[in-house]
């Protein structure tokens, strides 16, 4: 089995003019923005469509504010491990109190993969804005009520690439960016993994990952692995989250929300705006949009959607580009004591990518 950490920590947003921007976007008056926003809220897409793969615990496909930004999916959780005892297109999480032997699904991994979908492509109703609200998200549920085993996340990743896949129909949308909002794998990446990220990278595929919640301990799988965008946390301060793992092979730091900050702004919160699912006073599922988010989870679909509002300006750009152009839009963030090694560094649009 993988032993799967979910990065996100269950533990704002400013009025300019007629529009709600979250605070981890930026502003779009010019008036003060979160230290640690990534400054994209003026940015508009480029002409290319860019799909970005979520590989989570599914997506709940009837929320508002991600219609019309699904598109086919797949459950990629095998037999052994599925509830429903198989692979099909049936790419909705576990229903609310689903049980697999003696675990028990939480609210919080059943609504993981809709709230992660959401940073990336959120359409704006209710407030909800993703990265690139013109990306379109490929949905692949990896992990359920049951544990996640290896072989089907090295399957969804393959999937996800548009590769062959043995019993499962081909993806007719292959994604360019992967997001694993996950961690807790190998302390090494292991070979087999390492070697479907060498070919994915190859294809100029872009994989980002969760650096994960481990309070500042190395890098865990899938993070670990070269080629990976691994992604750490920071709060609307601009500075590394207690939380987040800490390691000089993190390639970026974004926002991931935290504990409240004792300043009078309108990022205080500290918390991502996201799409997700509550129970009414009568005990029915709704859908819901509140600033819940925290966690390395929630900072890698950040870096997805900008990575794909970057792409969908230069949809030729690769891998290395990417490392290349790093300065151009990466901020300073302050050295944590425990990581000599660590050159941590933010990202930020800072109006020199070509991004109107």
């Amino acid at each position: 089995m993988y032993a799967l950490w979910l990065c996100g920590v269950l533990l704002c947003a400013g009025q300019v003019g007629a529009q709600i921007v979250p605070w981890h976007l930026g502003t779009l008056d010019g008036a003060p923005t979160a230290p640690s926003a990534i400054n994209t809220a003026t940015a508009k897409p480029g002409s290319s469509r860019v799909v970005v793969a979520i590989i989570d615990s599914g997506v709940i496909a009837g929320h508002p504010s991600l219609a019309g930004q699904l598109l086919p999916g797949y459950d990629m959780v095998s037999a052994a491990q599925n509830l429903r005892k198989q692979r099909s297109p049936d790419f909705s999480p576990d229903q609310r109190g689903a049980q697999c032997g003696s675990r028990l699904m939480s609210n919080s991994f059943r609504t993981h993969g809709t709230e992660v979908a959401s940073l990336v492509a959120g359409n704006g109703v209710d407030g909800v804005y993703g990265v690139n609200p013109n990306a379109k998200i490929l949905p692949i549920r990896v992990f359920g009520a049951c544990a996640m085993s290896r072989k089907d996340l090295i399957d969804a990743m393959a999937w996800a690439a548009g590769l062959a896949v043995a019993g499962v129909p081909d993806n007719p949308n292959p994604a360019q960016v992967i997001n694993l909002s996950m961690s807790g794998g190998f302390s090494a990446c292991g070979a087999d993994l390492q070697a479907l990220i060498d070919q994915l990278v190859q294809a100029n595929k872009f994989i980002v990952a969760a650096a994960g919640n481990n309070f500042h301990k190395s890098l865990h799988e899938p993070a670990n692995c070269a080629g990976v965008i691994s992604v750490g946390a920071l709060n609307a301060e601009n500075h590394i989250e207690i939380y987040s793992a800490l390691d000089p092979r993190t390639m970026v730091y974004a926002p991931g929300g935290g504990a409240p900050l004792p300043v009078n702004t309108a990022w205080a919160m500290n918390k991502l705006k996201v799409a997700s699912y509550e129970l009414d006073f009568l005990g029915n599922e709704r859908a819901t949009s509140r600033f819940s988010g925290v966690g390395t989870s929630y900072s890698a679909p950040v870096v997805a959607g900008f990575i794909s509002l970057w792409l969908s300006h230069y949809p030729n750009n690769n891998l290395t580009d990417f490392e290349r152009e790093k300065p151009r839009f990466m901020r300073y963030v302050e050295p944590v004591a425990q990581c000599a090694a660590c050159i941590p560094m933010g990202l930020a649009n800072r109006g020199t990518l070509g991004i109107p």
